[in-house]
């Protein structure tokens, strides 16, 4: 078909201080001081979580000082002194065991194949990453981000007519992964929401917390197919997240809807544990949604480029080393950069700087990856600039992420999608977006993506997004409307929840092949045919009629499965139900002599059908 590491705690035995040195705060700036690197930790373990050990065994220092200076960083620390992380070993080795996270004061979370989500003592990080073994890695958690719903989203892509008529999701199960689930009560209560569904957590905070943008893909999700059953999984890194698609593969799940983001997960299609899931999920018959992102303004991606000042630094347009970034006031910003490479050659890391020069924050792991973490508390809004520094080896492509903010003074917007969008299942679908309002405009119309939906292809080459949902659709939760890909994943997950509720003998690949191949007749907008911006168009359904069969030849269902649109139109008469609708999609010739004996109504989608030829 279609087709993360943090910040370190700059503690004054590890860096010097440095000062830095912008010859233009609005860009253009060359940044003249060579980076003084830490030394190289012969550890498992991240130089953030090194750094935060140091620290917090400072003498005198009390938790709560901790707590709001790691909090600054992406670190999450607790009453008891145990820090929120991650252990990954290789793939196909086990999760370390209970025990040993036991016998470290440490309490597990859960653990997914290779990795444990874990709570343990921030005194211990170093003596824990000493006991590993071979080939395992201590480090922040990797967290996801949120791509950003009575809603417009069934008129506009005309699952209305499923739902009202009697095919609102009954016999499906949809599940809805996300971070945060506040207020979804509230939205129940009012009608927007399952009146009952199976809610699954990760930590010991309330189900309904976390913000409200779970609440709000559900919301989208539900206009479209009330009548199914729900599983909603509140994840906090991509251990839980992992662990909650394995939960929907166990309880026979049909539709996964997940309106998150990934970075930094390796540089290939199919790189990475997000990857991993989705595909997981997709091998077991479940149609896993994921938004392809909001990043097309916020990310930039080509090869380093050594700067006119100093050929250790990039220059982003000649003579210009910072790519600047407006940071609203209170905002988190996480930055995330990756590049094709090894861990040895080459060798970049990344800082942000604000406009009188300081440095704001740095990551410099010596992994093909870095991420930092910096925090708006100014009480105003404020422009920072990101900066990318060569500490050694040679020349490679390399890609930057910022998790918010106003558009990147550069960036670039294909290649913009995030993970898992780049994992091959066939049942993997990649959302992209489009204002609702726009969503009714001819095939080849250009102009109407929203501007921060992200664009394809993937690293690898594979077209993306797969198809493109309304956005900005308004709930109980948004009344002013839900914006971004996060609201475009839910819409289109609920419309195939609704459509494939109207034939529930259809196979996984079946239902999303259907609305893909419409939305390539009636949305195909932009550039004729599947592309990077679009992809196939707008998922829209034709009308709704009782017990219809697909017939298409195009699918290729050459032995005739019911699981599949037919391939000839006697072996769908066949299997009607006396009274239904046999539709030829979209039209074409069949040759093969048909005996017609039920009262069906037998209809062309797009193009006159020839029957019986030869």
């Amino acid at each position: 078909m279609h087709n993360s590491r943090s910040m370190s705690w700059l503690g004054p035995a590890l860096f010097a201080a440095l000062a830095v040195s912008l010859t233009s705060s609005a860009g253009g700036g060359q940044i003249s001081f060579v980076p003084q690197k830490a030394p190289v930790l012969d550890l498992p373990l991240t130089r953030s979580l090194y750094d935060a050990e140091q620290r917090a065994l400072t003498d005198g220092v009390e938790t709560s000082v901790l707590q709001a200076e790691f909090a600054l960083q992406g670190l999450h620390l607790n009453d008891a002194g145990l820090m929120h992380v991650e252990i990954v070993g290789p793939p196909g080795s086990p999760a370390v065991s209970e025990d040993f996270v036991e016998s470290f004061g440490g309490t597990n979370r859960t653990r997914w194949r290779h990795r444990g989500s874990l709570l343990l003592p921030i005194s211990e990080m170093s003596n824990i990453a000493r006991a590993l073994p071979d080939g395992y890695l201590l480090l922040p958690p990797d967290i996801s981000q949120s791509t950003e719903v009575q809603g417009e989203g069934p008129a506009v892509t005309n699952s209305f007519s499923y739902y009202y008529n009697g095919a609102g999701g009954d016999g499906m199960k949809i599940a809805i992964i996300d971070g945060g689930f506040s207020g979804l009560t509230a939205a129940r209560n009012n009608g927007d929401g399952p009146p009952t569904y199976v809610g699954v957590k990760y930590d010991d905070d309330p189900f309904e917390s976390g913000g409200t943008h779970g609440t709000g893909c559900t919301e989208a999700a539900f206009d479209h197919c009330p009548q199914a059953s729900w599983r909603l999984y509140r994840h906090i890194d991509l251990t839980t997240f992992a662990d909650a698609v394995e939960n929907a593969v166990d309880n026979d799940v049909d539709i996964i809807s997940a309106s998150i983001s990934w970075f930094n997960l390796g540089w290939n299609d199919n790189s990475g544990d997000a990857c991993a899931s989705a595909n997981h999920a997709s091998d077991n018959g479940i149609l896993f949604l994921t938004a392809s992102g909001n990043y097309a303004e916020r990310h930039w991606q080509g090869d380093f480029n050594p700067g006119y000042g100093s050929e250790d630094w990039h220059d982003w347009t000649p003579g210009d080393e910072d790519n600047s970034i407006i940071i609203s006031s209170g905002d988190e910003l996480r930055s995330f950069l990756q590049w094709n490479g090894s861990p040895d050659d080459p060798d970049y890391d990344l800082y942000l700087f604000d406009g009188a020069g300081n440095e704001l924050a740095s990551g410099t792991e010596v992994l093909t990856y870095d991420k930092i973490s910096w925090t708006n508390n100014t009480g105003s809004d404020k422009t920072v600039y990101l900066a990318v520094y060569r500490a050694s080896g040679g020349v490679t492509d390399f890609e930057l992420f910022a998790s918010l903010g106003r558009s990147m003074q550069h960036s670039v917007a294909w290649s913009s999608t995030t993970s898992p969008s780049n994992a091959t299942g066939d049942n993997v679908v990649s959302v992209g977006a489009v204002h609702w309002e726009d969503y009714d405009s001819p095939n080849g119309t250009g102009g109407i993506v929203a501007s921060y939906s992200s664009q394809g292809p993937s690293n690898d080459g594979m077209l993306l997004p797969d198809i493109c949902g309304p956005t900005s659709t308004t709930g109980f939760t948004y009344p002013g409307g839900f914006g971004g890909t996060s609201c475009a994943t839910p819409n289109i997950a609920g419309a195939l929840c609704a459509f494939w509720s109207a034939d529930r003998l259809l196979g996984t690949h079946a239902p999303y092949w259907l609305i893909s191949k419409q939305a390539a007749l009636w949305r195909d907008w932009g550039a004729a045919g599947n592309d990077n911006i679009y992809g196939h168009g707008g998922g829209i359904l034709i009308d709704y009629v009782p017990n219809t069969l697909w017939v298409a030849r195009d699918y290729g269902n050459f032995f005739d499965y019911r699981s599949f649109p037919f391939y000839r139109v006697q072996s769908a008469h066949n299997a009607a139900t006396e009274g239904g609708r046999l539709l030829i999609f979209p039209g074409g010739d069949y040759p093969e002599g048909v005996t017609l004996t039920k009262a069906l109504t037998v209809e062309t989608v797009e193009y006159p059908a020839v029957l019986g030829d030869e």
